[in-house]
């Protein structure tokens, strides 16, 4: 089945340190923008480069070249954290307006530990949005792309979906100011 995974995200590259075993290029995107309470917000939103020719290009590159990525989220097979598996890179020649797009469609899977929390910012509803896909080996992998629901709203549309109905997500990628785990931030449910 093919399943909606898009995002694109701007921001300034963070080299992380690369291990020889590694066989992707690991980075993170560092993404400010002005919070509810006025203070700026840093995300480090973490990225992987499998492809050949992105890794190179990340390679040349300077810490805190600002930076747009395309690719699709992931969950790490051994963590389960949420990562972003960048597709292409593009150097800017200054930030501008900063993107931060995340579209994903599959099928509910509710989170029974910890479904709900609360932050600086109001209570949410987590889930995560299951994708079963093929790798290019032709081995299944199942993603479970982590979601937080802030809005009233959205949260009373999310509580009608029972888990494995299909659904479709719109929002933006955040770290947590905690743990500094990626999540998607709901901002439209269908």
């Amino acid at each position: 089945m093919n399943y909606l995974n898009e995002v694109t995200l701007s921001g300034l590259l963070h080299h992380l340190n690369r291990k020889k075993d590694h066989t992707y290029f690991p980075f993170s995107v560092r993404h400010e923008n002005l919070w509810t309470d006025g203070t700026i917000r840093k995300d480090f939103l973490s990225a992987r480069a499998f492809p050949a020719e992105v890794q190179e290009k990340l390679g040349t590159m300077e810490e805190n070249t600002p930076i747009r990525v395309k690719g699709v989220l992931r969950t790490s097979k051994g963590s389960g954290e949420l990562y972003l598996a960048v597709l292409e890179v593009e150097a800017l020649n200054e930030l501008g307006t900063l993107e931060n797009t995340v579209n994903v469609s599959g099928a509910v899977h509710v989170i029974k530990a910890q479904a709900e929390g609360e932050t600086g910012t109001g209570k949410y509803t987590r889930f995560a949005v299951r994708q079963e896909n093929q790798e290019l080996d032709g081995h299944s992998r199942r993603d479970f792309l982590v979601v937080r629901v802030y809005d009233e709203g959205l949260r009373e549309v999310l509580a009608e979906k029972n888990d494995g109905d299909p659904v479709r997500v719109q929002g933006t990628l955040r770290s947590s100011r905690g743990s500094g785990v990626n999540y998607i931030r709901c901002a439209k449910i269908e």
